[in-house]
């Protein structure tokens, strides 16, 4: 976190030098959902010929989140950004799939009961610093344009994996099933490329203030965003072993909110009101 400060301090500091510059500002409400995992994930399962009555993915659940970003347009067309982001992923499955997680000897559950039949949820909660690029093509009408997006950066995942009823963690003696990142674990968040691309619309209400939305899908290599670690099975030469293995996740987004645009005239107006003000003082 106080990195991401720190760089939010820095732009703050180039904002408020660059005078002659047009800035804006937008600020959005989102929603996010964990979509899938790319690719075969867990490889050379043994239980691959088991069937598991009734087992299902997470399906997900939305939950909102919010985002702050400060933009710079540098051609008519063209506009970067950095954007901060808070995102809150959820979901819920009657009954897990086989996940080599239960085989390992990080599941905290007894040998004798090591797929649970109970309702599962994942909670996770991602920050993110990205870089944003847009790219404005040609305009509906004088009020509204729509654009391109793409954007890249790091992002910082928490999640809790456990039983839904609180009933199911005091019988079998467990908080969680597995967690990272959050009041329930010793290991901070997990570090995660986060890349992203979408589509968006741009309504101006006036020179000042629009009105944004966008939906776009990010593309984060971390294998715990639904809740659940990864885990393959790797040949050695004395024995097949199962070790951590990372993969790409694809989280979707919807976002609406406002953009605030600081004209640079108004800007030189009020840096002159405080140079006067220490002159007189």
């Amino acid at each position: 976190m106080k990195y991401i400060l720190l760089i939010l301090f820095l732009f703050l500091m180039f904002f408020e030098k660059a005078s002659a510059q047009i800035f804006r500002y937008r600020i959005a409400a989102t929603s996010s959902f964990f979509i899938t995992e790319i690719g075969n994930t867990e490889i050379n399962n043994n239980l691959d010929n088991i069937e598991y009555p009734g087992s299902e993915v997470f399906k997900p659940e939305m939950k909102m989140g919010a985002e702050v970003e400060f933009l710079m347009p540098v051609k008519d067309k063209v506009e970067f950004g950095i954007e901060f982001e808070y995102n809150q992923l959820a979901g819920k499955t009657e009954t897990a799939p086989l996940y080599n997680f239960f085989l390992t000897r990080h599941n905290p559950l007894p040998d004798t009961y090591r797929y649970p039949n109970e309702t599962l949820i994942y909670s996770t909660k991602i920050l993110s610093v990205l870089a944003t690029y847009r790219y404005y093509l040609l305009p509906l009408d004088e009020e509204t344009s729509f654009f391109m997006k793409a954007s890249g950066g790091v992002s910082f995942i928490g999640t809790d994996f456990t039983f839904s009823n609180p009933i199911y963690r005091v019988e079998y003696n467990v908080g969680v099933l597995y967690s990272r990142g959050t009041r329930n674990s010793e290991y901070p968040k997990k570090a995660a490329f986060n890349g992203g691309i979408g589509v968006g619309v741009i309504f101006e209400l006036s020179d000042i203030i629009s009105i944004y939305a966008d939906a776009n899908s990010g593309f984060i290599y971390s294998d715990i965003m639904n809740g659940v670690p990864n885990y393959d099975y790797i040949q050695k030469p004395e024995k097949v072993m199962l070790e951590k293995a990372n993969s790409w996740a694809i989280m979707a987004q919807l976002n609406i909110g406002m953009v605030f645009t600081e004209i640079p005239v108004k800007r030189l107006i009020r840096n002159n009101d405080r140079r006067m003000r220490k002159i007189f003082r």
